[in-house]
């Protein structure tokens, strides 16, 4: 039986651009913090193999202190790890992975070609290769003939299983069935997918680590996997990295920007999300035509977030049957923008809304 952890994406020293750089700063010292965590959590359930499915670093140069300090925590661990360089932080002969000093528990892949680390203690094999430029022409996996049938035979690869017309390493399901692996650990696609099996063979991506922005919502993932003979158990661990969050508030029935402004700060007082969270609260429902959010006004009262982002995208209540028969200018601007408003694109209807309570605020002697 083998257990082992299977990582990667973690994008460690990433600019994090939409945060003030003191925020910026601290959000990458808590992303080391929440992988010496996860690296605890994981050893003391029993893993004793460490995999890194690429990605390691957001980029080719990342600072070098940190580079050390990674390789560091990854040396003062109990078992080995096996590194699998992606598109981010692709090796190159000289580059940063060659700078550092890389403790004796530590394999990292440094060619294109599909190799190998063997682990005769533990009865497995891992087998990769590493990105050596941006992008990446779909790898020879070889084929089960090749593989030591005493071994616990481990693909870890940076790869694209979901595009066959990808730029970065795309594999394919019959690919993977003929090449005698029993575990794929995959990484580049950050949405967290259920395991798939190809063949003989259970392939799993990871999932990104921590959020980086809101098309990373929730919490990161990594995998913890249990292989015994042809039975394969992958279960998906959460980080404790910073997160990304969405959320929506109903203000139905909202009369004043005060009433919006209140609403929202009792929802954020009842929420208590982390300050360490990137919140974007989406405003939703009917509120009385006229009534705006005061996105400055609202934008305060998350400030003790570290990102606090607020979307208008409620509609006005207006009485549509009464403006579909008024004469009047009102009656007019209403029946130009009902086509907009009923606009199977949301886009449109949003900003339809938005321009009929402008309007309806204007032409009723209010400020806009």
């Amino acid at each position: 039986m083998l257990r082992l952890l299977h990582t990667g994406d973690l994008h460690l020293c990433s600019s994090f651009s939409a945060f003030s750089p003191r925020v910026a700063a601290k959000r990458r010292e808590r992303q080391f913090e929440a992988l010496e965590q996860l690296l605890t959590a994981a050893v003391r359930a029993g893993a004793q193999l460490l995999l890194f499915a690429g990605d390691c670093f957001d980029s080719t140069t990342p600072e070098p202190g940190s580079v050390q300090r990674f390789f560091n925590l990854l040396g003062a661990q109990p078992v080995p790890s096996v590194i699998a360089p992606g598109n981010h932080d692709y090796y190159l002969r000289g580059g940063f992975y060659d700078t550092v000093t890389i403790p004796k528990n530590v394999h990292l892949f440094r060619s294109s070609e599909l190799s190998s680390f063997d682990f005769p203690e533990l009865g497995a094999t891992v087998y990769g290769y590493a990105f050596t430029g941006e992008m990446m022409q779909t790898p020879n996996l070889g084929r089960a003939i090749e593989r030591a049938h005493d071994r616990i035979n481990v693909l870890l690869a940076h790869a694209d299983l979901i595009s066959p017309i990808s730029k970065y390493a795309p594999i394919s399901a019959g690919q993977l069935e003929r090449t005698g692996f029993l575990y794929a650990a995959l990484g580049h696609v950050h949405k967290p997918t259920k395991p798939r099996r190809c063949g003989h063979t259970i392939a799993a991506y990871c999932g990104f680590f921590a959020g980086r922005g809101f098309d990373e919502l929730g919490p990161g993932h990594a995998n913890m996997v249990v292989i015994q003979e042809r039975n394969i158990v992958v279960d998906p661990m959460e980080t404790v990295a910073d997160r990304f969050e969405e959320r929506e508030l109903d203000c139905t029935g909202a009369a004043t920007t005060e009433d919006v402004r209140s609403r929202v700060a009792e929802y954020l007082a009842t929420e208590k999300l982390p300050p360490e969270t990137a919140l974007r609260l989406h405003l939703t429902g009917q509120v009385v035509t006229g009534c705006r959010a005061d996105k400055a006004a609202i934008a305060r009262l998350g400030k003790q977030y570290a990102l606090f982002e607020v979307e208008d995208e409620t509609l006005p209540i207006y009485n549509a049957e009464y403006l579909e028969k008024d004469p009047g200018i009102k009656g007019a601007f209403y029946r130009a923008m009902v086509a907009h408003l009923q606009s199977d694109n949301e886009q449109e209807r949003a900003t339809a809304a938005e321009a009929l309570r402008l309007g309806f605020a204007a032409l009723s002697g209010r400020e806009v």
